[in-house]
């Protein structure tokens, strides 16, 4: 009787040593650099009855700092950023968002420095096209049902995904880019 009550707390701490160790999964899957971006020129206004191409950020930069104040950077903390992923949210009190759209883009970003980059797609056009943007087409009735608005208002959340040199995942910290879209070209 005594083995297994001795049996049973060595297991019980050794569950506990190795569920609240310092190998946590998200230890683990972060890298030690903070990637932020920054858009400084993108249209807002979105006139989808005469819109041609994909929306798209003008200039936009992506810094990478330490995580750790102080601490140096090397190579093992460059960044190659390869997966965009928007998600588009209602800020006009409608329901439905646009759908989610992920692409694979390269971007390159050296560990204590920056990446500048221009005229990066943000949203493809054809998605312009679906529900709840398509409401506002005149063959749709002009206007958002839910709202009743002949606009929509809705930001899209950019974070990009990627990887480390030395092989740990990291992500841009996620930035809103509102967008107020309209159709009076018709």
């Amino acid at each position: 009787m005594k083995r297994i009550l001795h049996l049973s707390v060595v297991l019980a701490l050794g569950l506990v040593m190795g569920s609240c160790g310092g190998s946590s999964t998200l230890n683990d899957t972060e890298a030690s650099v903070i990637l932020t971006m920054d858009v400084t020129a993108y249209n807002p206004e979105i006139d989808i009855c005469l819109q041609q191409t994909d929306l798209t950020i003008e200039n936009m930069s992506i810094t990478s700092t330490a995580k750790a104040p102080g601490t140096s950077t090397s190579t093992n903390q460059d960044v190659n950023l390869t997966r965009w992923v928007i998600t588009p949210y209602r800020t006009d009190g409608g329901s439905t968002a646009s759908p989610e759209w992920t692409y694979d883009q390269a971007v390159f970003v050296p560990a204590g420095g920056s990446a500048a980059l221009e005229n990066y797609r943000i949203y493809p056009l054809e998605y312009l096209r679906e529900v709840p943007i398509a409401y506002l087409l005149p063959e749709n009735g002009g206007f958002e049902p839910a709202t009743g608005f002949t606009n929509i208002r809705e930001s899209l959340q950019l974070t990009i995904y990627g990887k480390t040199v030395s092989g740990r995942n990291v992500a841009t910290t996620p930035i809103p880019l509102a967008f107020n879209f309209y159709c009076f070209g018709q």
